[in-house]
């Protein structure tokens, strides 16, 4: 009993700081509790968004090899017109069409001028350089120094052949029978065509160098 009155005076001071202790735990409680309940709002508030977009992610659709291979459709019964013929530059179609025999006439000019020329280096294969662009079924006059060139090479076979498929005036047969008959007297007899068989190996031909000195063709 002799200490009642320490434990009663102990009791006593120790009240307060009793009461300091749980009013300092009651606002870290309450902040806690309110950061809990902000939290769950948010998660909710995250799953209700999951929930109405289907994902969180825009997910790329998988691209796959395709399984057969294609089939173009091409219509059948279409046939080529090979008459039709094409016009550069439409609308300036008379100017193009005087620059083109501006150009055929040159060819043609400097065709005639290297195989009558006094010297000329590899002459007939320069007269055909600049026939090159010409086509001879067509154009008579290419047709006639394309021909001469090959009878000057010796290369009669090819020289009968271009002249059956042009269409050479009159005036030209004479003058190619001439080439024809010179270039002949100058191949070996194995060399004519008529005279190689099948299967044989041709000799060389003959080139005939000479200028041409006889007639030009009709323009």
């Amino acid at each position: 009993m002799q200490f009642a009155p320490f434990v009663l005076a102990f009791a006593v001071l120790l009240a307060p700081l009793a009461g300091r202790a749980e009013g300092d735990a009651r606002p870290a409680n309450a902040k806690a509790s309110k950061a809990n309940g902000k939290a769950k709002k948010v998660s909710k508030k995250k799953q209700t968004d999951e929930t109405s977009t289907g994902s969180t992610r825009p997910t790329k659709a998988a691209r796959t090899l395709r399984p057969n291979p294609l089939h173009v459709n091409v219509r059948q019964g279409r046939e080529i017109n090979e008459d039709v013929q094409v016009t550069a530059f439409p609308s300036q179609a008379t100017h193009v069409k005087k620059a083109f025999a501006q150009t055929r006439r040159d060819s043609l000019d400097d065709a005639e001028r290297a195989a009558r020329a006094d010297q000329q280096p590899d002459r007939w294969w320069t007269v055909l350089f600049h026939l090159r662009s010409l086509d001879s079924r067509n154009d008579p006059e290419a047709c006639f120094w394309r021909v001469v060139a090959y009878y000057r090479l010796g290369e009669l076979a090819r020289a009968r052949a271009l002249r059956g498929n042009c269409e050479l005036p009159t005036a030209d047969g004479p003058l190619l029978d001439s080439e024809d008959a010179m270039s002949s007297s100058l191949q070996p007899t194995a060399a004519l065509p008529e005279m190689v068989a099948a299967g044989e190996k041709v000799p060389d031909a003959i080139v005939n160098p000479q200028r041409y000195a006889g007639q030009s063709p009709p323009r």
